[in-house]
């Protein structure tokens, strides 16, 4: 009997498990297109789930013990219902079928300013304004493209594992769509397995691999730049991580060199036809799409200064405060 979603690693975008991948060989799609949505069901990834620790990971990562070094863990919280990330000067990033909102960070909550909300570059991404500042560093956004094979970081507030242990499902793969049963049943060709969830979220961080690069399509969004993870069962990191539901607007960081960087905002998630509980379940297989903030880091940094920036503006109010009291000083010399 086969296994649902066992993969070796590509590189293109996206890629998925058809009902004749599971069968036979993988087929690989350079685009997104609307058959493909139809039969995956691309799905907005309305907690951050990991294999090692499925109910942990609730603080920020240490860098001992195997965990990777802090990229950001205090800058994630929630905004209706789902994630959003904290970039500095007030201003907090979103998926755009998110939308802005009051943004709840670490127990204390920051009003949306009503007034300064983007949809950037087009794509699902929401950049808006608080009234106030939560007080925190500008956060770095890349501005470099990640490559096949980068770790990644993702951090979201998105629905909990009812338990640490996995599901197993034995699946049909016969009809359009699957028929799944925790028990063995005679049509049943594959076995799948993964978490179910429950809510409420709760902020958690896991790690993934970046799989594929490239452009994805989809409920109106066209042609956005994007990464995807797989979500392996075997052989994968070692906090191997997915979305589900409530993670859409998740950070997903990316260290350059000794620096982490903001490089992905979590937006869609792929199941397989029929899967129980939609995007709520991570089911090895599936798929996480982020979309890639490099091909828009220009945009936000319009509006959102890079911290390189910000720091040269500071030593310039500096200089600028010593040649305003060195001329006042000699204004009242002479």
């Amino acid at each position: 009997m086969a296994s649902v979603g066992t993969s070796s690693r590509v590189s293109n975008l996206p890629f998925a498990e058809s009902p004749a991948d599971l069968r036979g060989s993988r087929i690989m799609r350079p685009t997104l297109t609307c058959l493909l949505l139809a039969t995956l069901g691309l799905t907005p990834a309305l907690g951050i789930i990991n294999t090692t620790v499925p109910l942990g990971n609730t603080v920020a990562p240490t860098g001992t013990a195997g965990e990777p070094t802090d990229p950001g863990f205090d800058y994630v919280g929630r905004v209706n219902g789902s994630t959003g990330v904290y970039l500095g000067n007030g201003w907090v990033l979103t998926a755009n079928h998110v939308g802005a909102g009051t943004f709840f960070l670490d127990g204390s909550s920051y009003a949306f300013n009503g007034v300064d909300s983007h949809q950037i570059g087009g794509a699902d991404l929401r950049l808006f304004r608080l009234s106030s500042d939560p007080g925190l560093p500008l956060l770095k956004i890349a501005t470099s493209n990640p490559s096949i094979g980068d770790e990644v970081v993702m951090i979201g507030s998105g629905r909990s594992p009812t338990s640490a242990s996995t599901t197993t499902w034995f699946v049909d793969t016969d009809p359009a769509t699957w028929v799944w049963s925790t028990s063995d049943f005679p049509e049943a060709d594959a076995v799948a397995a993964g978490y179910v969830t429950g809510a409420p979220g709760t902020k958690r961080w896991g790690t993934n691999l970046v799989e594929g690069i490239g452009t994805i399509s989809y409920s109106g969004y066209t042609g956005m730049s994007a990464f995807s993870t797989d979500f392996d069962q075997t052989g994968g990191t070692a906090f191997e991580a997915h979305a589900v539901t409530n993670d859409s607007g998740s950070g997903v960081f990316i260290q350059n060199g000794s620096d982490w960087e903001l490089a992905g905002t979590i937006v869609v998630v792929t199941t397989f036809p029929g899967q129980p509980g939609g995007a709520a379940n991570a089911i090895f297989g599936n798929l996480t799409y982020a979309v890639n903030l490099a091909a828009y880091a220009t945009e936000i940094n319009s509006y959102v200064p890079e911290p390189r920036s910000t720091g040269w503006f500071l030593g310039a109010v500096a200089f600028s405060t010593v040649l305003r009291r060195r001329y006042g000083r000699g204004q009242r010399r002479s």
